[in-house]
């Protein structure tokens, strides 16, 4: 006949049968209940820890903060007892009443063979650096690559330029960069966020002349799970939402299709979005940043781009001169470029500097560094002259062959490039001379001259 036994002696039997550690303590911080398992980790009979403070049997134990606000901790690596060398998971839970009053806490040690213990932990610990540097290089992708230390240029234009970046970077308003190709929008987008007090947060870029019409939207607003064929099975965050608490930039905006210019619109006015499939609005917060090097007026007035959308993001308008407006900025930008090859050593001819000068540069920035690289790598000597350009840059119609080639000394190679520069300037402002005289820094009876040495009409 089997003996009867107390629903109290099964608890404590099965309790001492797993394995695994399991203590209880009052709110007092008193031991009521511990296993043999517990109790063989503690190095200690179950018996003697009854009736024990808990943070003196375990000095760092976590009881008191877990007591006091109440919250379990879930699977943490910990070392109960300070000879064992051991790290443990242990899962801390809180214990209440059938009238939700706290009476305790539940301290389970799950535990097994110690080598493999100390794989797991390795192993734990391993993931934990490949998240990290998952984490740090995420975090780069989306940090500004450019401040505004990063913009070459001491032009007045540019001076003036980066005084408006520093001014609107206070501000969490939209800023419209305003620009040819090649001029640097996306430096000065870069250079806003860092300047901000968002830099702390991530700056997402798009390039919307780069994305298919078709992948518009999932791109931008993301998708859920299942929301067409082909989507990913867990969804896709879109870019906005990676924008959360930082800076969105929209670079060739001009280039976004109608029906998400209004999706857009509709999320600046309710700072919310919804992923492609869903109907759960998430709450966005973020600074938007856009640019274009398109004519938007010609685009409001032929109705490609809606004329709300534009009056939501030109709060405040960046204009990036070309960089034949801002001559001066040609030669240092130019000389960067070959300090960046490690050049530094290498000059530009008189007659090659001239001609830079002189030339229109349509490509702006962009051209101008693929020109000074073809420069020095064909270049012959430790000079860089004329010829060493890319054949549609220099020589070019803007500085015919003979400004560079016919004269016979380097006095005559200065001159005509001179008259080159003269002669531009002046188609530039329309023959009025004190206008040009101001953009050449010279003195009007200095032009004047010129115009005489030369023999160049003011109206030709």
């Amino acid at each position: 006949m089997s003996r009867v036994i107390k629903s109290s002696e099964v608890t404590s039997l099965i309790l001492d049968s797993l394995p695994m550690g399991v203590l209880f303590c009052d709110t007092d911080y008193v031991i009521r209940f511990v296993n043999r398992a517990y109790a063989d980790l503690l190095g200690q009979r179950p018996d003697d820890l009854l009736g024990q403070d808990i943070t003196k049997v375990i000095p760092h134990s976590r009881a008191a903060i877990v007591l006091r606000d109440g919250r379990p901790e879930m699977g943490e690596l910990c070392q109960i007892a300070p000879g064992n060398a051991v790290p443990l998971v242990v899962n801390r839970i809180p214990v209440r009443d059938g009238q939700g009053r706290l009476i305790g806490m539940v301290s389970q040690a799950i535990f097994n063979d110690p080598e493999e213990l100390k794989k797991l932990s390795a192993k734990i610990e391993h993931l934990g650096h490949k998240l990290n540097q998952y984490k740090r290089r995420f975090k780069a992708s989306l940090s500004p690559q450019y401040t505004l230390a990063s913009i070459l240029g001491d032009s007045a234009p540019m001076r003036r330029l980066k005084q408006q970046v520093v001014s609107y970077a206070r501000l969490d308003a939209p800023v419209l960069i305003l620009g040819a190709t090649g001029a640097g929008k996306e430096l000065f987008a870069h250079a806003l966020h860092a300047a901000s007090p968002r830099t702390e947060g991530p700056l997402v870029s798009i390039n919307c002349a780069a994305i298919p019409k078709d992948l518009f939207e999932s791109e931008l607003f993301g998708y859920a799970r299942g929301a067409f064929s082909g989507a990913h099975q867990d969804g896709k965050i879109g870019q906005i939402e990676l924008a959360d608490k930082g800076t969105l930039f929209l670079d060739e905006i001009g280039e976004m299709p109608p029906q998400i210019q209004a999706k857009l619109l509709r999320v600046l006015e309710t700072r919310s979005i919804c992923r492609v499939g869903s109907v759960n609005a998430k709450s966005v917060d973020f600074r938007l940043v856009a640019a274009t090097n398109r004519n938007i007026t010609a685009m409001l007035r032929a109705g490609s781009f809606r004329e709300d959308l534009y009056y939501r993001i030109n709060t405040f308008v960046l204009e990036i001169p070309p960089l034949k407006d801002r001559a001066d900025d040609i030669l240092p930008i130019a000389r960067y470029f070959l300090s960046r090859m490690g050049l530094e050593h290498v000059l530009f001819s008189p007659a090659a500097e001239a001609a830079m000068r002189a030339f229109s540069w349509p490509g702006n920035v962009r051209q101008l560094h693929n020109a000074v690289v073809h420069a020095a790598t064909v270049r012959q000597g430790e000079v860089i002259e004329v010829e060493d350009f890319p054949p549609d840059t220099l020589p070019s119609a803007d500085l015919p062959l003979r400004a560079v080639g016919s004269a016979s000394d380097l006095g005559g190679i200065m001159a005509d490039a001179e008259a080159v520069v003269i002669k531009k300037s002046l188609a530039e402002h329309k023959g009025n001379v004190t206008r040009t005289a101001k953009a050449l820094h010279i003195a009007r009876a200095t032009l004047y001259e010129k115009l005489r040495k030369y023999g160049i009409s003011r109206h030709a």
